[in-house]
C-alpha cells in the first residue's frame, strides 16, 4: 500500500473495502511494474492453481476458516489472490503468517533467490458478512521487492509493524 493508501486507510477515511481495492491496485501496479522491468531470469516454482488449493483446504482445515475465491493473475508466472472468511478475527490474524507459509511455502535455490513459491501474493481475509478486515501482499521480483499489510484495527495486524 502506498504511504498515501495507508495514511488514509489509517484515518478511517475510507472504508475497508476501499482501503483493500487501493491495496490491491497498488500491489497489481508493482508486480506488473516487476514483471516487465525486474529480473527475467529469476523462476518461480509457480505451482498451478490445483496445487493452491489444495494447500489452502489444508490450512482451511488447520485454521478454520473457508475459501472465498482464489484468482491466478498471471504476469511472467502467477501471482494468485486469495479471499478466505472466517469470523474469527483475532485468531485468524495470529494465524496469517503460518497460512502464508502453507500457501507460499518458501525454498532457497539459485534459480529463486527470493524461495517464494510465487512472484508475487495478494491475501485478504474478510468476514462472514464480506467486510475485509486484513489483508497482506508481497511481491518478489527483483528488484521490485516488498510488500505490506492492512488491517481494519490495530489489534488485526498479522506481522509487527512500525
Amino acid at each position: 500500500m502506498t504511504a498515501v493508501a495507508a495514511l488514509i486507510a489509517s484515518l478511517a477515511l475510507i472504508s475497508p473495502h476501499q482501503a483493500v481495492a487501493y491495496a490491491k491496485r497498488d500491489w497489481l501496479k508493482e508486480v506488473r511494474a516487476a514483471a516487465t522491468t525486474g529480473d527475467r531470469s529469476t523462476r518461480f516454482p509457480s505451482p498451478p492453481r490445483a496445487v493452491l488449493v489444495r494447500r489452502l483446504d489444508a490450512a482451511a482445515a488447520r485454521f478454520g476458516f473457508r475459501v472465498v475465491s482464489v484468482e491466478m493473475v498471471r504476469l511472467l508466472q502467477r501471482a494468485p489472490v486469495v479471499v478466505i472468511s472466517s469470523d474469527r478475527k483475532l485468531a485468524l490474524a495470529r494465524a496469517t503468517p503460518a497460512i502464508m507459509k502453507t500457501i507460499d511455502p518458501r525454498r532457497v535455490t539459485k534459480q529463486n533467490p527470493s524461495g517464494f513459491a510465487y512472484e508475487g501474493i495478494f491475501f485478504v481475509a474478510q468476514s462472514s458478512r464480506g467486510m475485509p478486515y486484513l489483508a497482506v501482499f508481497n511481491f518478489w521480483r527483483a528488484p521490485h521487492v516488498g510488500g505490506g499489510q492492512w488491517a481494519a484495527s490495530e489489534g488485526l495486524f498479522p506481522y509487527s509493524h512500525g
